[in-house]
């Protein structure tokens, strides 16, 4: 009776008579049944051959056999509908090969686990369910394995991304239901495999913040799973776990490190990647996951087994000089009293570490030594810069993190590497916060706030002017009429409005902010100049230039008054004035006006500024107007001359008033 096999009609099997409960095996099985929630482990030849020859012939089988096993099995289900591809895995590949040849489903016979992977995705792309883990773990502890995450070690997007949310997981506010969300997605990443569910079950019953770093390493489902989510900056899949780093953190700083120790880290790699960890020599890695060491040298090689008889292979001892004194250096403890392991020189580092390689030793006794010294920052990446704003805008000093800040920092980090995914991630996770919140709660008008202002940053005014409508609606319900938190809604509103060229909406906002402000702080306080200037803009472009020309002059009166020592808003000013007069044709008003704002702009502007050749350019107009041609040329010319030693001007505005001068009769008419 076979067993029941869901829609997708896709099975991996692995069939392994080695030891099941060893480090390598657990890994490797949990990431196979991530890799494919229907996975088969068997240990006989027997069982396994009769299960594939129970399943129907609409089922597609991916067989994994180590080498012996599979010159037995192999030719007894090669011919089977039911099996599309078979992979040898095992270290002795020449001696394997031999017969594996004669098998046209064979795939390949490979030794190294990261090439397993590779090969079995494409087989799996259009059937196969996938877990959020889709990275291979690296190992526990100084007991080195054949079984290396393919890390790029560069410092890019990804590394910066899960940085960026690991320092906000160790700020943020913890929720009681996270440990619940983080045993479901657990759940929901281990499918069917019920070997590992009582860990998982005893997790649920018996975690205590002051152990995070045993449950860390109690299991190695536990550390893989979280430094699979970090390596991929996968925030879906962080964010449950968020309360699990907020722990850790803490026994770290409970447990750090304070003063210089020397760490050996043995692993075994492919040459193909050790030349690519050769080309990082002098420059700094990143360690995407936690790092896990010895102080004591002969342990880390204790561990590291021999692979004398694999051509294919280097091993390395990692030397790190760790010096907790460091600026901005992560931190780093000593953790056998936390772990409850004999062996008392482990040392983690936190995830994220960064390591300058100093120096790569000649390999001497089988072993390559590469030294490595802890360090703080990488000054010289250009990535570096744009996180570092968005941290200092939100966590320069100690204050909690809530979700809000969270959302938006995701969003400036999406929206600075124009990664849309990112930015709407952040935009939704405020939004579901908001939608969770109760009517009264006071986060929503701040979850408002903040939806309207990332959609500005989105230039999506219809949705801004939305999450700011509520924010005010609300507001209007709490709140006094002449309350000043009112404030800033009515200058949102009216500046949205305005972006979106709806003159009417926004001229009634600024209305009634101009009323607030004056109930607020007088007729004659300088905040009213805002309002007055942009309501004259939109009486001008309505060409209701009467009531424009009111507004400026209460401006003007306002500055004048308080004696405001401000010459560019008082060249402005001048400017629209003589605009406003232009469109009157009240053209000496106008030049005044205009011939007033240039003498200003030349005290604070350089003579060849764009800004005064749109000045010389007007006053030509002007004349040209008033019938004074010799004006109007030279005034003109002077534009053109200003406009030719801007970089940034376009041709066609230089054309356009040579035309004009070109057109300009050669007596006045």
């Amino acid at each position: 009776m076979s067993d029941n096999i869901d829609n997708q009609k896709s099975l991996l099997i692995w069939l392994d008579d080695s030891n099941s409960d060893s480090q390598e095996n657990v890994i490797v099985r949990q990431e196979l049944c991530l890799l494919n929630s229907n996975f088969k482990m068997f240990q006989t030849k027997n069982e396994c051959e009769e299960y594939i020859k129970s399943q129907s012939a609409d089922v597609h089988i991916t067989l994994i056999v180590n080498g012996r096993l599979g010159h037995q099995l192999v030719p007894n289900i090669h011919d089977l509908t039911q099996i599309i591809a078979i992979y040898v895995y095992c270290m002795n590949q020449e001696e394997h090969k031999k017969w594996a040849l004669n098998f046209a489903k064979v795939k390949g016979v490979l030794a190294d686990f990261n090439e397993l992977r590779r090969n079995l995705q494409p087989s799996h792309t259009d059937t196969c369910h996938y877990s959020i883990v889709s990275e291979l773990p690296t190992t526990d502890t100084t007991k080195t394995v054949i079984i290396q995450i393919e890390s790029t070690y560069e410092l890019d997007a990804s590394y910066f991304i899960s940085d960026t949310c690991f320092d906000c997981f160790v700020r943020m506010k913890m929720d009681l239901t996270e440990k619940d969300d983080f045993v479901s997605l657990c759940q929901d990443a281990l499918q069917r495999s019920e070997n590992l569910l009582p860990i998982l079950r005893e997790f649920q019953e018996g975690y205590d913040p002051n152990q995070a770093i045993f449950w860390l390493y109690r299991h190695p489902f536990f550390h893989v799973f979280i430094d699979n989510m970090f390596k991929l900056a996968h925030i879906d899949s962080m964010l449950p776990c968020r309360f699990f780093i907020h722990d850790i953190h803490k026994q770290f700083e409970q447990h750090k490190c304070t003063s210089t120790i020397e760490v050996y880290k043995s692993e075994i790699i492919s040459k193909e990647k050790f030349q690519k960890l050769n080309s990082f020599n002098g420059k700094i890695i990143a360690m995407k996951s936690f790092f896990l060491g010895s102080t004591d040298r002969n342990t880390a090689l204790l561990y590291m087994p021999d692979i004398s008889s694999s051509n294919e292979y280097q091993r390395i001892l990692f030397i790190i000089e760790a010096n907790p004194q460091i600026e901005n250096v992560k931190l780093f403890a000593k953790i056998s009293s936390l772990t409850k392991k004999e062996d008392p020189n482990d040392v983690l580092f936190m995830i994220g570490s960064l390591f300058k390689i100093t120096e790569i030793q000649n390999e001497q006794d089988g072993v390559i030594n590469i030294k490595m010294s802890l360090c703080g920052n990488d000054t010289e990446n250009s990535m570096k810069a744009l996180f570092d704003q968005v941290k200092l805008k939100y966590m320069n000093d100690n204050r909690e993190l809530d979700a809000i800040d969270f959302g938006q920092i995701l969003f400036e980090i999406g929206h600075s590497l124009r990664h849309e995914n990112i930015s709407d991630r952040g935009e939704k996770y405020i939004v579901s916060y908001a939608e969770k919140l109760p009517n009264d709660h006071p986060d929503r008008l701040r979850c408002y706030d903040a939806l309207g202002n990332l959609n500005l940053q989105k230039g999506n005014l219809e949705s801004r002017l939305n999450w700011l409508e509520k924010s005010f609606n609300i507001k209007k319900e709490r709140l006094q009429p002449n309350d000043p938190n009112l404030i800033d809604s009515y200058q949102n509103l009216a500046l949205g409005y305005l972006h979106k060229k709806d003159f009417t909406q926004a001229l009634d906002y600024f209305t009634q902010l101009l009323g607030l402000l004056k109930q607020l702080y007088g007729d004659d306080h300088t905040c009213l100049t805002f309002c007055y200037n942009y309501m004259a803009n939109i009486y001008e472009n309505e060409q209701r230039f009467l009531e424009a020309i009111s507004c400026y002059y209460q401006a003007l009166a306002i500055m004048t008054k308080n004696n405001v020592d401000d010459i560019p808003s008082f060249a402005a000013i001048y400017n629209n004035l003589g605009k406003v007069y232009t469109c009157l044709e009240y053209h000496h008003l106008a030049l005044g006006f205009y011939k007033t704002s240039l003498e200003m702009k030349l005290k604070y502007l350089q003579a060849v500024h764009p800004s005064i050749a749109i000045t010389y350019q007007n006053i030509g107009l002007v004349y040209e107007c008033m019938n004074d041609i010799q004006q109007a040329r030279e005034n003109l010319e002077k534009a053109v001359n200003i406009y030719r030693q801007s970089s940034n001007i376009e041709q066609s505005c230089i054309t356009e008033i040579e035309e004009i001068i070109r057109n300009l009769p050669t007596s006045p008419t």
